[in-house]
C-alpha cells in the first residue's frame, strides 16, 4: 500500500479541520490570537522552508576570503544566519615555481592551467588558513577542481585524473600546507570549471562518493532530484529584471549580459540594481510558490565597480532571517533532502502544501508576472569562464 503523503494529508483533512475552526469560531464569536498564531504554526510545519544557497567559485584573492567570511560573521551576527559555500580551485595552492606538480587531464599537459597559480608559498600557506578558517566558521568547503578546463569532452579517466591531483594538492605528502579543519571525506560537492559536465563527470563523482554537483543549469522552480547516488543542484536559467537579458544566477553571466565582459563601473549602480531585483524576482518566486532552492553563485571578483558582489549581499540582508528562510550551505541542504522521505519529496516536487499567501502591497519591479522568467529573452546563457577568476590578489593574513 502506498505511504499516506503530504498530499494526501493536506486534501483530506485540511476541509474537516477548517469546518471544525470556522464552528468554534461560531461559538466563541472570534478566535484567540493564541489559537491564530498555532494554526500558522500549522501551516508552516507542512511547508517546506525556502533554502537559499549562496557559494564562491575560485578562492584565490585572500582580502575576499577576509571580507566574504566578515560579511557572513556580521549578518549572522544581526540576526540573520548566513553561510557560504566555498568550491575551491587547486591550482590556487600550487607555487609558480611548482606547476610541474599539476598536469592538466585530456592531453592538456604538464603545468598547464587556465587560471595561473598559487604565488609563493608563503602566499598559499594564508591561503590554507583561510580556507581552514572558513570551515571552522560553519562554511563548507567544495571543489572546483584544479586548471579549470572545459572538461565537457573528457573522458571517465580524465575526470579521475583530475580528481586524484585535486586531492594530492590538498591532502598528499606535497602539499604546502595541508588542510587542518577540512578533511579529504568533508570534501563532498563539486561544480565543474566553465560548467563543462560530461558522463565521466558523474561516473567519477559517484565512485568517490561525492554528495552533489552544482555544474548543470535549469528552470528556477527546479526541485532538486539524484542523477545516480549525486544531488543535482543547478544554477537557475534568469532574465534580467530591468532589461529582460537572458543569465544564469552566478554574477560573471550578468557581467557578460550587463557589458559583454568589458569594465563599466559607470553604470555600476544600474547593475547593482538589476541584479538585487532579479534576484528578489528569483526569490520571490519560489518563495511563495514551489520554494524550490535557490542556487547562487558568485566570484572572488568585483566587475563593472562591484555592483554584482555589492547586490549579493543586498540580497543576503533582504532575505536571510525571513520567516521560513535558511541560508545555509549545500551540505545542510543535503542534509535535510536526505532526511526527507521519497513521498515528502514527491509532494513538495508537486507543490503539494499550503502556499505562503503574496503580499498584494510589494515592489512592482521585483513582483514580476509568473513565468517571467521562462519568456523569451535575448542574449545566452554563457559558462564559468576563465577570466571569471581572478590573476592578481592582494594581501591579507587570517
Amino acid at each position: 500500500m502506498r505511504p499516506f503523503s503530504l498530499l494526501q494529508s493536506f486534501r483530506t483533512s485540511w476541509v474537516p479541520l477548517a469546518a471544525f475552526v470556522a464552528s468554534a469560531a461560531l461559538a466563541t464569536g472570534c478566535a484567540s490570537s493564541k489559537e491564530e498564531s498555532s494554526d500558522q504554526a500549522a501551516l508552516q510545519t507542512s511547508r517546506p522552508p525556502q533554502f537559499v544557497v549562496m557559494g564562491f567559485d575560485g578562492s584565490l584573492n585572500l582580502a575576499f576570503w577576509e571580507e566574504s567570511l566578515a560579511f557572513a560573521k556580521t549578518t549572522t551576527a544581526s540576526g540573520k544566519p548566513l553561510a557560504f559555500t566555498y568550491f575551491i580551485s587547486g591550482v590556487y595552492f600550487i607555487p609558480d615555481a611548482k606547476k610541474a606538480r599539476y598536469t592538466a587531464p585530456h592531453g592538456l599537459g604538464v603545468g598547464k592551467s587556465a587560471i595561473g597559480w598559487g604565488g609563493d608559498e608563503a602566499k598559499i600557506q594564508s591561503r590554507v588558513d583561510w580556507v581552514d578558517r572558513a570551515a571552522n566558521e560553519g562554511h563548507e568547503i567544495a571543489s572546483h577542481a584544479n586548471g579549470h578546463f572545459d572538461g565537457s569532452a573528457w573522458t571517465h579517466d580524465d575526470w579521475k585524473s583530475e580528481f586524484d591531483q585535486f586531492d594530492s594538492i590538498f591532502f598528499g605528502a606535497k602539499a604546502v600546507k595541508k588542510l587542518s579543519a577540512v578533511r579529504l571525506e568533508d570534501i563532498g560537492g563539486f561544480r565543474a570549471p566553465q560548467l563543462g559536465h560530461s558522463t565521466g563527470l558523474f561516473q567519477v563523482l559517484g565512485e568517490r562518493r561525492y554528495a552533489y554537483d552544482t555544474s548543470k543549469t535549469a528552470e528556477a522552480s527546479y526541485w532538486p532530484q539524484k542523477l545516480g547516488n549525486v544531488w543535482n543542484f543547478p544554477l537557475a536559467q534568469l532574465r534580467i529584471v530591468g532589461s529582460g537579458k537572458k543569465t544564469l544566477s552566478m554574477d560573471y553571466n550578468f557581467y557578460f549580459a550587463d557589458s559583454r565582459g568589458v569594465a563599466d563601473a559607470a553604470n555600476s549602480g544600474v547593475y547593482r540594481k538589476q541584479m538585487i531585483d532579479t534576484y528578489m524576482a528569483y526569490f520571490k518566486g519560489n518563495y511563495y510558490g514551489n520554494r524550490a532552492p535557490l542556487h547562487i553563485g558568485h566570484h572572488f571578483s568585483k566587475w563593472n565597480g562591484g555592483a554584482y558582489w555589492a547586490a549579493m549581499q543586498d540580497f543576503a540582508k533582504e532575505v536571510c532571517g525571513k520567516p521560513e528562510v535558511k541560508c545555509v550551505t549545500y551540505k545542510e541542504l543535503v542534509k535535510y533532502l536526505e532526511g526527507l522521505t521519497a513521498e515528502q519529496r514527491a509532494d513538495y516536487r508537486a507543490g503539494a502544501f499550503p502556499k505562503l499567501a503574496r503580499p498584494t502591497n510589494g515592489d512592482s519591479e521585483r513582483d514580476v508576472p509568473e513565468g517571467f522568467f521562462e519568456e523569451p529573452s535575448e542574449g545566452e546563457f554563457v559558462g564559468d569562464r576563465d577570466e571569471a577568476h581572478e590573476i592578481e590578489e592582494e594581501s591579507a593574513a587570517p
